[in-house]
């Protein structure tokens, strides 16, 4: 914070411009703390622009001595860089320095030319061939040749007009429009046709020289006579490129009257790309056009130039020539200056939006004459806070190394005499009005207070113990522009606080605010003032503001404590409490309500309450159809306070039909639609193919949604008495296994724990309740229907015994091959399928029951997901399980039946007979 000691002038009304100077007059010249980004330690200055500050966090909208220590830190808003307003003095300035500017600008390309040769344009002699350079006449070649019976013979001939080579002894070798390397081997051919292991070396030693022609918009225009193997940029540069009305970006290579190729210079000197590396030919024309639309850049950006652009192209194309932005750049605003209409226009444009999407609407294609400017960033260093006073390391801190205002008073070390109860954090509003927030010093340090987050370009203060002024602080809050927490200056009133705070808003209560008035440690007295007499200099209502007062500024809606009302239920699209009005009728409160739902019934009524002693009656309902209250005769029904207004829902009407999923081995599995609610499943499954030649039809399961099982009344009484009956849990389980002295082991089963052997049991025959009971409010119906269907009849009479519903998923598996036994045995696992077969022959296979396996409780699940008692199933079929239960498993002890054991019993015979009377 900056220390500021309050001002002992008499003058009044200037009291926030000498509280602003105070400020500035009470800054001592303290040395920079090293941080992550350097900043200048002075003050803030008082003319900063008010958009750069950040905004004041709603958490510090009520002064310390009355804030919920708990309250969490508001978030940092964002800072945006702010766009100047210039008055129209100021932008002919601009617009006139922009000219100055464009002036010193270059167009791009130019000086690379600066240093081309004036001489005629050749290729020095020495220069070696290219590869790929095409022999044509007048091209001079070495040949020698000989064989094991014929001297060698070295001969320099010269390519004839027709395009060949006349070799004597050997004869005419077509030369024209190949290479070296391919007329070598049409050499060696011949050779190898007419003599016996010839031997051979053909060179090219003296290329041809051809006549150019260049033209248009070029520095040297005129007739070049070169090498045969020089190339369009070759000549382009010769001729020491363009004039500065000339274009680089469309040089044109022509031949036969005809256009062969466009160069564009640019390729070359920002990408490295050569371009123009077209080989010429004799009595070519290389054409320099007048240049195309040109665009200044200037700025921010790694080259500011004048750039030539082609049809089409954007300012992100030209910002990319330009070498992009440079990294002092404020990308979120482009200045685009150009002429339309025969008037000067600027706008302003996003060029960080652009570049990151390229369909952006802000990039505009450029126009010839457009200036581009980009600024850069603010020269105020961001992401700092500053500490001051009696610390060790005052100065400026990065915000991201010291983010919170423990971590800074930690870095910048209090020293010995500091006065621990308070430091002072300042922050600047949106509108640049300074705000002071007191810290509690020593309870952030020793972590009893809640830790502030600091903001961009905050100040704190630290006091010494022998100051004997401190900062006094006044709180505003409420109906008001900017409520937050403000110093006293000398002589400052009440009506210059709400000036402080930017003025009361339009909703505030004009009559009445409360001043609560600090009189002891913990103790406030309440002062009652009316702000419009307070702002015309009411005496009993201005009153001067004292350290730690604290105004409240209610809205006009807080102090209306009766409030006339009417409640809309039902179908309407914001059903509610809304205030009544003279003259409201029924079609104004279902606007209000933002009229009826597509659901609504063609009726609504209007109940009016009334007292009846006699008859007890409580409201007169009116009912009025709906189309003639929104466009009718009882548009206009008078609406007043009390009324109740209902719009039904129409009735229940099917709008689509049910469908059905079919799921596993269906010849044509998927979702249908049913004929009729109720539809067979036999049915069904003709229209699906029937079933697959690998499916089981045994272990068939249908799968039905909860609200199709149990009724909505009756789900929410089941569920009543569960949750009745879960509060008799804690007097059921957990003290059974203690009463039987032994140890037990819990562990987690699909039912909510499994037994185990117990330690210190005899024989194994102990058995014990290891586990608490569930809480029943927890546990929900299943929604599988499961059936047990012995024999094919079974499954015929079944399948067009089941209705089915909206919302089924029926289900049938692919046959299986084996039959499952777990639990109790010495080898778990599948087991082949043997027909005929009882379970205890497929225990048997799984290496028979384990030493306390049970039998007597073991069960069969079967492939439909019945269960089944073990002694009831004479014979297996595929895909069931056996579960051979053990000796140990988790039971509960005979004792005497109790209270609690007659509820079980009682919910138990609930449910059966609710499910009776389905």
């Amino acid at each position: 914070m900056l220390r500021t000691r309050p001002h002992s002038s008499p003058v009044k009304p200037l009291w926030r411009l000498l509280l602003l100077a105070a400020s500035v007059a009470g800054l001592s010249a303290v040395g920079t703390h090293a941080a992550e980004a350097p900043a200048p330690s002075g003050p803030r200055a008082a003319g900063q622009p008010a958009a750069e500050r950040p905004s004041a966090p709603a958490a510090f909208s009520r002064p310390a001595a009355t804030a919920d220590p708990d309250e969490a830190p508001a978030p940092r808003p964002e800072i945006r860089q702010p766009v100047p307003m210039l008055t129209p003095a100021e932008r002919a300035a601009e617009w006139a320095a922009a000219a100055a500017g464009l002036s010193q600008l270059r167009p791009f390309g130019y000086d690379f030319f600066a240093g081309a040769p004036t001489t005629d344009f050749t290729v020095a002699p020495s220069a070696p061939i290219p590869p790929g350079y095409q022999l044509g006449p007048q091209d001079k070649l070495r040949i020698r040749w000989w064989t094991p019976t014929i001297a060698e013979t070295t001969q320099e001939l010269t390519v004839a007009e027709n395009g060949a080579v006349g070799i004597p002894g050997v004869g005419d070798i077509m030369a024209a429009g190949i290479t070296i390397d391919k007329f070598r081997q049409r050499l060696g051919q011949r050779l190898h046709e007419q003599f016996k292991s010839p031997s051979f070396a053909a060179d090219l030693v003296d290329p041809r020289t051809i006549t150019v022609f260049v033209s248009g918009a070029a520095r040297r225009p005129g007739r070049y006579v070169a090498r045969g193997d020089a190339n369009l940029f070759n000549l382009v540069y010769a001729a020491g490129g363009a004039t500065e009305l000339g274009s680089l970006r469309r040089v044109a290579l022509r031949r036969a009257n005809r256009t062969v190729v466009e160069m564009d210079v640019y390729r070359f000197l920002i990408q490295g790309e050569l371009a123009g590396g077209v080989p010429l030919r004799d009595e070519d024309i290389v054409f320099f056009p007048t240049a195309g639309p040109r665009v200044s850049v200037t700025g921010e950006v790694s080259r500011p130039a004048i750039y030539e652009a082609k049809e089409g192209e954007r300012l992100s194309d030209v910002l990319a020539m330009a070498g992009g932005l440079k990294a002092s750049a404020f990308p979120r605003i482009l200045r685009l200056r150009r002429v339309e209409g025969g008037r000067r226009v600027e706008r302003t444009l996003d060029a960080l939006a652009f570049l990151a999407d390229p369909k952006h609407a802000d990039n505009l294609v450029v126009r010839d004459g457009d200036f581009i400017a980009l600024d850069n960033v603010s020269p105020t260093v961001r992401e700092r806070v500053t500490i001051r006073g009696n610390v060790g390391f005052p100065g400026d801190y990065s915000l991201r190394r010291t983010p919170t205002a423990k971590a800074l008073f930690t870095e910048a070390n209090p020293r010995i005499g500091t006065y621990w109860q308070r430091a002072d954090l300042t922050r600047l509003l949106p509108d640049g009005t300074p705000v002071v927030i007191p810290l509690p010093l020593q309870e952030i340090l020793e972590g009893k207070a809640k830790d502030i987050e600091l903001m961009d370009l905050d100040e704190v203060y630290v006091y010494e113990a022998n100051e004997k002024q401190i900062v006094a602080l006044a709180a505003i809050e409420g109906a008001v522009k900017n409520p937050a927490i403000y110093r006293v200056a000398e002589g400052m009133r009440v009506r210059d606080l709400i000036f402080a705070a930017g003025g009361v808003l339009q909703e505030a209560a004009n009559d009445v605010a409360h001043l609560y008035r600090r009189i002891g440690p913990g103790e406030f007295r309440l002062v009652r003032i009316d702000p419009s007499a307070a702002d015309r200099g009411s005496a009993s209502d201005n009153l001067a503001l004292q350290d730690q007062d604290r105004l409240v500024i209610y809205r006009q809606r807080e102090v209306e404590f009766k409030a006339e009302r009417v409640t809309v239920v039902g179908e309407v699209q914001r059903p509610g409490s809304f205030r009544t009005y003279e003259g409201m009728t029924a079609y104004d409160i279902l606007l209000i309500a933002g009229g009826p739902t597509d659901q609504a019934a063609g009726t609504i009524e209007i109940a009016t309450p009334v007292v009846d002693e006699k008859s007890n009656k409580r409201a007169e309902v009116k009912a009025l159809k709906l189309a003639d209250v929104l466009d009718g005769a009882h548009r206009d029904e008078p609406i007043k306070s009390g009324m109740l207004i209902s719009v039904p829902r129409r009735e229940d009407r099917l709008t689509q039909p049910f469908k059905v999923e079919l799921r596993g081995r269906f010849r044509r599995p998927g979702t249908y639609a049913l004929l009729y609610e109720g539809e067979d499943l036999k049915s069904l499954m003709e229209r699906a193919g029937g079933l697959a030649d690998d499916a089981d039809p045994f272990g068939l399961s249908l799968t039905r949604t909860r609200d199709k099982i149990l009724s909505t009344a009756t789900d929410e009484q089941v569920r009543t008495v569960m949750q009745w009956m879960d509060q008799l849990l804690p007097s059921l389980g957990g003290d059974t296994a203690a009463r039987s002295g032994t140890t037990a082991q819990m562990l987690d089963v699909e039912s909510g724990s499994r037994s185990v052997p117990l330690m210190g049991s005899s024989g194994g025959t102990t058995k014990v309740l290891l586990v608490s009971p569930r809480r029943l409010a927890t546990m929900q119906s299943g929604t599988r229907v499961g059936f047990d269907m012995e024999n094919r009849a079974d499954y015929v009479t079944r399948i067009g015994q089941i209705r089915l519903t909206d919302g089924d998923v029926i289900e049938v598996p692919r046959r299986s091959e084996v039959v499952q036994v777990l639990g109790a045995v010495q080898s778990p696992g599948p087991v082949y399928y043997t027909a005929g077969q009882s379970p205890k022959h497929y225990i048997s296979s799984a290496g028979g029951g384990a030493p306390d396996a049970d039998l007597k409780r073991s069960v069969v699940v079967k492939v439909s997901g019945a269960v089944r008692r073990f002694a009831d199933v004479k014979s297996m079929d595929p895909g069931d399980v056996i579960v051979v239960s053990s000796k140990h498993q988790i039971i509960q002890p005979p004792v005497a039946r109790r209270p609690q054991d007659t509820l079980f019993d009682v919910l138990g015979l609930y449910l059966v007979v609710r499910g009776l009377s389905r």
